[in-house]
Order: structure tokens, then C-alpha cells, then sequence
């Protein structure tokens, strides 16, 4: 059994929430899950992301393969940074010590405004 760490959409229309699981891959999306591991919520600012870590990496040493869209909300976490420091033969603690060293020094760098077309058509002419 091929297993995945994938999104399952929750919530009412036009208010997207959804929870992490671990999938099946011949499953449908939101089909019966083998274990809900976290959720995600887009529309908090900024996003609300909760997740088990040690299920998660559990999953990740089994073989699960994580969707593009979980990918990105582990590596946000730290969570493959510290699953590959864990098989380079680091400890846990250190491990842990060194993603939250490496969180804390992230900056954040502010988006730039779009310009809408609107706009760009006048100042284009």
C-alpha cells in the first residue's frame, strides 16, 4: 500500500479549512484516512499551520510521500530540515535545537504590491 501525506478539505463553501492526513493514494481526497496528523487553515493571517511532528515523522520514515502542498507546509515547519539532520546521525534535541535556531533567524521579506492592469494600461500609454 502506497501511502501519502495529503490534504483533506474540510469546512463550508467559500471557507476552505483543511486537516493533514495520512492516505491511501488510490483514495479519493477527502475518502478515509489511516490518521489525521495536523490541520491548515489559508485564511487565518497568517495561515494557522498545527501539526504532530513526531507522527509526521513517523510517516516520513515509512515511506509516506508527502503531496507539493504539504511539502511545502512541512519545509515551512522545519520538519524535513530536521528529518534530514536526523538521518545524518544528529540526535533529536540537537536536531530540534538547530530548526528553531534556523526558524528564528528567518526574515520575512514583504511582498510587493501587483500593479493592476487597470494601472498598468494608464501609465503604459
Amino acid at each position: 500500500m502506497s501511502v501519502k501525506l495529503r490534504l483533506r478539505r474540510m469546512g463550508t463553501t467559500n471557507r476552505p479549512f483543511y486537516r493533514v492526513v495520512a492516505i491511501d493514494s488510490r483514495k479519493q481526497r477527502d475518502g478515509r484516512t489511516i490518521e489525521e496528523l495536523g490541520f491548515y487553515d489559508p485564511l487565518r493571517k497568517p495561515a494557522a499551520v498545527q501539526l504532530q511532528e513526531e507522527q509526521v515523522l513517523q510517516w516520513l520514515e515509512r515511506g509516506a510521500q508527502p503531496s507539493a502542498t504539504v511539502r511545502r507546509l512541512l519545509q515551512h515547519q522545519g520538519l524535513l530540515q530536521k528529518r534530514h539532520l536526523m538521518q545524518r546521525g544528529t540526535s533529536a534535541a540537537a536536531a530540534t535545537q538547530a530548526v528553531a535556531e534556523r526558524l528564528q533567524s528567518r526574515t520575512v521579506r514583504p511582498r510587493r504590491a501587483k500593479k493592476g492592469r487597470k494601472a498598468a494600461a494608464s501609465t503604459g500609454s
